[in-house]
């Protein structure tokens, strides 16, 4: 009796406080958006989830067709490519069902079904530079295929995406995006939603999107059926109940319209509190995998609030819909903000190490291939093979696309089976990659290096030492021996015709120092050889701890840590001494709590001593950490460090509150923390930390592209990084054991400004079990199945007088893109050659292709097509300091014609510019794209 008193006057005060709220409240409208969101490799391998969204596309199709009033959005370009494939006339050898497609097509032109611009949820922040600029380059394909436009972009779950994101939007035509953010972490999003959405969120290089973002600790894109429960009806995926069920576990049984009475108020408070301004909100509908048919519970729930004239007035809609509203209402007072928010969700990455080292590496070879298949394609009567690339772009997008990583599965979630498979799915598609670069860098290169003059020496070999980046460089070069049987016994520079000196490791590798090699170019070395096994040249001693170049002295702990790097030239100690822990020391941290890696013997240090190169190599036998290589050398400005990690050696996984450890490889650096700034590099450009935030976002750490400086009133230091690309900051990882159980995890209580200039470079994740649905807790041996148990973790580090973007940038390129070394056949016409170039230091070369509007395809005929030429091509030029700047580009050939066009290719902003020389100009921090038409002979 008591308890149905006290439910009564609960549900009276609960009506009142919704009255009070709704009259609070500026919002007249809730516009309501269903979609549903896709995830690759969260339930299902990544193939399985292709078919189930081919079938997903077909099904909002048939629910569309049935209601009139049906409104969806598309999350996805990669959905509808899904559905393409399979849009197959049963007597049809090729996926070209005209009936079906025009049925997709109508839709979407009609506006009842919207499209996002994008390829997917992507983990934005890891993506590499060139694949970002193409994130809308699959539904510009649809565009030009079908007549379909779309002005939105949507990205869910991942709740942060970084500055350049809007930058690439608006240059591929995209006003609108809309943003999901997940915080059910508790890490992520912007304090700027809910009050201060929509906003104009602005690029590096002032281009800007309107942004409406809703994030919630349930999901985000779930808000409509798990925070505000506007379709009571509706059972969540997972679960089996309604989302009001889940939450409200011990609440008396309610109507629906009380439940949508309960929702509808939490949401008005929600934003009334935050001091939201505008009649109109966004709410997103969606969830995992939720089904079209499911808008027919929205629609019934719609039509039972609007029917008992509650407000505010709910409406199902586009986004697009919302979007124009808002700007056309209130376009002069919407806020305009600049800054970094990712939710650093790609961190999730570092749980497949040799996989996402695997990805990097095809960011940064996949372009650079494709521009040197230009420079063949432009000078010779051979095809580029433009399909290669479609490939390896469609590899990458869906490695990175937002689950894409080898990993333990969520828990109770995946079976066990599915959960194999999908790792060695994600194993497949990288390896290919790698294989496919391999394959066409190879056979690019000795195409290329034609026409030859005839070889004059049997003993004689040529090697050709390409330099993909379009600036002349200096660099390192490993080449192995042309034969079995051989030995290296001589290198010699034929463009400057004078011997080269070299050092013979332990492999049996030349290693030297090649001086001056033309951007995007190529020069030639003669190698002599002899019959006989090599023989390193490399002196060892094993009494020393100091290794000294002409640049930096270093001292070895006995422990095996780095005790100090001295920069010679800047006259300064770069080890922070003072440390909690030293340089290069491995954390292992299980859960929050930091743990030490067992050492079973004392490490052991020698000193090895060359022509070219000096190196301290440092082995901890049966150790995890097996092995590191510091190495200097007096014709390169720079140390390298390798680890090594032996994953077979890690130990189990045992802390009892996560199903995982992490491992972070600690630099201390020796810098003012008073006047401190930290500059990772992100896709336009460096950031400048904390500067460049956006309002209330996470600021633990960050994911770097190839390099992170750092800078004090002193002086400045950059740390390049390879396979490894999230860095914690100090405060935010526990270095020792807190006082109490309940103590907050340290990326909690961790703040700005920082109290030292350490950096927590994230080496991996690692997991040893899963909790699978159908057998249980079940041990997994790797997530990476058929790449082993070596980890390789590159870095290298320079001191700087003061912080030049420049230097820096080139200083990160160059250790992800070292010099290629291939055997030719015989010696090009040309010892040295540069094919294209810039002459302005700010201005990067970032890829060279095809124009996407010439691609060799079309019907298919009764006879063989002779290879046709590629006339047109697209040069994509990155101005990377903030200047503007007027660059000259040379080419191996001749122009008639040259434009300006989007980023996306798909309009023109300038008709012509200077062809003689390629003449172009850039604002900060842009990124310009020119249509070519090269003169042939």
């Amino acid at each position: 009796m008591l308890r149905g008193v006290c439910g009564g006057i609960c549900a009276v005060l609960l009506l009142i406080a919704g009255a009070q709220a709704r009259a609070a409240s500026s919002i007249r409208t809730v516009y309501i958006v269903p979609t549903s969101h896709y995830d690759f490799g969260f339930v299902e391998p990544p193939e399985a989830v292709r078919e189930r969204a081919a079938r997903h596309i077909s099904e909002v199709i048939r629910v569309a067709q049935a209601d009139p009033d049906f409104r969806w959005t598309i999350e996805s370009v990669w959905q509808v490519n899904e559905w393409l494939k399979r849009a197959k006339a049963p007597t049809s050898v090729l996926p070209k069902d005209e009936a079906r497609i025009a049925a997709l097509i109508n839709l979407i032109k009609s506006g009842r079904l919207a499209l996002s611009a994008v390829w997917g949820s992507m983990h934005t922040d890891f993506m590499g530079v060139e694949e970002l600029n193409r994130l809308c380059y699959d539904y510009v394909k649809l565009k030009r295929a079908y007549g379909i436009t779309t002005e939105l972009a949507v990205m869910d779950d991942v709740p942060g995406h970084p500055m350049s994101l809007p930058s690439v939007l608006s240059a591929s035509g995209v006003r609108y995006l809309l943003v999901g953010a997940n915080l059910g972490i508790g890490l992520g999003g912007t304090s700027l939603a809910p009050g201060r959405v929509p906003f104009y969120w602005e690029g590096p290089d002032g281009a800007r999107v309107l942004t409406w973002v809703s994030q919630t600790a349930r999901g985000g894109y779930t808000e409509a059926l798990t925070d505000y429960y506007l379709d009571p009806f509706t059972r969540d995926p997972y679960t089996g109940k309604t989302p009001y069920e889940m939450f409200n576990p011990h609440g008396a049984a309610k109507a629906p319209l009380q439940i949508m009475e309960e929702g509808v108020s939490a949401l008005l408070k929600r934003y009334a509190e935050a001091g939201y301004p505008y009649d109109a909100v966004l709410v997103m509908y969606a969830h995992d995998f939720l089904e079209p048919s499911n808008v027919a519970n929205l629609e019934r729930a719609v039509r039972l609030w609007n029917g008992a004239r509650k407000s505010p007035r709910l409406k199902i809609a586009t986004p697009p819909e919302f979007f124009r509203y808002i700007e056309s209402k209130y376009g002069a007072r919407l806020p305009t903000y600049r800054g970094e928010w990712s939710g650093l969700w790609s961190e999730a990455k570092t749980h497949s190490p040799q996989l996402s080292a695997l990805a990097r590496a095809a960011h940064d070879w996949t372009p650079a291939a494709e521009t040197l298949w230009s420079a063949v394609a432009m000078t010779r009567p051979v095809p580029h093979p433009v399909g290669n690339f479609s490939i390896l772009y469609d590899l990458m997008f869906t490695y990175d696309e937002h689950s894409g990583a080898g990993n333990t599965g969520w828990p109770k979630l995946n079976s066990f089976a599915a959960l194999q498979e999908q790792n060695r799915q994600y194993v497949a598609y990288l390896t290919r990659a790698r294989a496919e670069l391999h394959s066409l860098f190879e056979d690019g290169l000795r195409l290329l290096s034609a026409p030859m003059r005839a070889e004059r020496r049997a003993e004689s070999w040529h090697l050709l030492v390409y330099n993909p980046l379009s600036w002349a460089r200096t660099d390192l070069v490993e080449a192995a021996p042309p034969e079995e049987g051989k030995r290296i016994v001589a290198i010699y520079d034929e463009a400057e015709r004078r011997a080269v000196a070299f050092d013979i490791d332990e492999r049996g590798r030349a290693l030297f120092i090649a001086h001056d090699v033309p951007s995007v170019g190529y020069k030639i070395f003669r190698i002599e050889v002899a019959p006989g096994a090599p023989v390193p040249t490399l002196k060892s001693e094993t009494t020393e701890d100091t290794l000294e170049s002409q640049h930096y002295r270093v001292r070895v702990r006995a422990d095996g840590t780095i005790q100090s790097i001295f920069s010679l030239a800047q006259r300064r100690e770069l080890v922070d001494g003072a440390s909690e822990l030293p340089f290069n020391y491995l954390l292992r941290t299980e859960g929050d709590e930091p743990s030490m890696i067992a050492l079973p013997l004392a490490p052991q240090v020698r000193v090895e001593r060359g022509a070219v190169i000096k190196r301290a190599i440092i082995e901890r036998p049966r150790s995890a950490f097996p092995r590191t290589v510091i190495t200097l050398y007096d014709d390169l400005d720079r140390l390298d460090l390798r680890n090594e990690i032996d994953a077979s050696r890690l130990p189990f996984v045992a802390n009892g509150k996560t199903w995982h450890d992490s491992y972070f490889f600690v630099f201390p650096f020796a810098l003012d923390a008073s006047s401190l700034v930290i500059r990772p590099e992100g896709q336009r450009g460096f950031l400048r930390l904390p500067d460049d935030y956006l309002p209330g976002a996470r600021r633990d750490g960050v994911t770097s592209q190839h390099v992170i400086a750092l800078s004090d009133k002193r002086g400045a230091l950059a740390l390049a990084h390879r396979q490894s690309f999230h860095f914690v900051f100090h405060g935010y990882v526990r270095t020792a054991r807190a006082s109490s159980e309940q103590a907050f995890p340290a990326i909690f209580t961790g703040k700005w400004p920082l109290e030292r200039a350490t950096l927590f470079a994230k080496a991996f994740r690692y997991g040893t079990q899963s909790d699978t649905e159908d057998v249980g807790v079940a041990n997994i041996e790797t997530v990476e199945p058929g790449l082993g148990h070596r980890y390789l973790f590159d870095y290298s580090l320079a001191s700087f007088a003061q912080f030049d973007p420049v230097a820096s940038a080139r200083f990160g390129w160059e250790l992800n893109v070292p010099l290629r070394a291939v055997y030719i056949p015989a010696v090009p016409e040309e010892a040295k050659r540069s094919l294209f170039g810039v002459d302005q230091s700010n201005v990067l070369i970032l890829a060279i292709k095809p124009s996407s509007t010439n691609d060799l395809s079309g019907m298919v005929t009764s006879t063989p097509l002779a290879p046709q030429a590629n006339r047109t091509f697209i040069l994509r030029l990155q101005e990377i300091a903030g200047r503007r700047t007027r660059v000259r580009v040379s080419l191996p050939v001749g122009l008639n014609a040259a434009r300006v066009l989007s980023l996306d290719e798909d309009r023109v902003i300038q008709a012509s510019v200077q062809t003689n020389p390629l003449t172009v100009e850039l604002g900060p921090y842009e990124i310009v794209t020119v249509e070519m038409a090269i003169a042939r002979p």
